[in-house]
């Protein structure tokens, strides 16, 4: 009797996607906010950027911004944008905080402090872990994926693999921004991006 097969080594491109348009813009709910023509611009850039890497898959936020923001180099490769609700950026808040900084400051502090109708950083942390793990049963031949999701959840998720990411780091995210990430077959590292080392294809 043998047992179960083993997983071979799966990439994860983790981005965060382009420049959308402000909170508040006339028109637009938060989950609805397209891209700038500025953050357009800089999703077909990373597709260029992101040419030479092999892709096997594309997930993303069911948030237009995300999708947006993975769709040129998905169609670059006739890849499907696949949802994934969890993907979703965590919500701070269901109701406008005037000194939001501040708040999100504290939440990095205190990964248990939630506004009235909001998610933890804790609560949004095992989301995100949840479904990266979700993606690796997913693809257990390996192969290259890309996520698109947004900065708070990708910074929490980063976190849960390199305790020093914290609020400093995720307020110094671009937009966009992509890191790498690797699951050797036993566990998640962080092997590059934006504030790690640079990205090889």
């Amino acid at each position: 009797m043998t047992g179960p097969a083993a997983l071979r080594p799966l990439d994860v491109l983790l981005i965060r996607h382009a420049e959308p348009v402000p909170i508040g813009t006339p028109g637009t709910s938060d989950d609805e906010r397209p891209l700038t023509d500025d953050g357009s611009a800089a999703a077909d850039e990373l597709a260029d950027e992101l040419e030479d890497f092999h892709i096997t898959a594309v997930y993303s936020s069911p948030y237009e911004r995300s999708i947006r923001t993975v769709t040129p180099l998905a169609e670059r490769r006739k890849l499907h944008v696949h949802l994934l609700d969890d993907l979703r950026e965590r919500r701070f808040s269901v109701e406008p905080v005037p000194d939001w900084q501040t708040a999100l400051e504290q939440a990095w502090t205190d990964a248990d402090y939630a506004l009235p109708g909001g998610e933890s950083g804790r609560a949004a942390q095992r989301r995100a872990v949840a479904t990266l793990d979700l993606v690796r049963s997913r693809h257990p031949d390996g192969g290259r994926v890309v996520l698109g999701s947004h900065g708070n959840l990708i910074s929490l998720m980063l976190q849960a693999l390199e305790p020093e990411v914290g609020f400093a780091f995720h307020m110094a995210m671009p937009t966009p921004a992509v890191y790498r990430l690797n699951h050797d077959g036993h566990r998640w590292r962080v092997v590059g991006g934006h504030g790690f080392t640079p990205l090889d294809p």
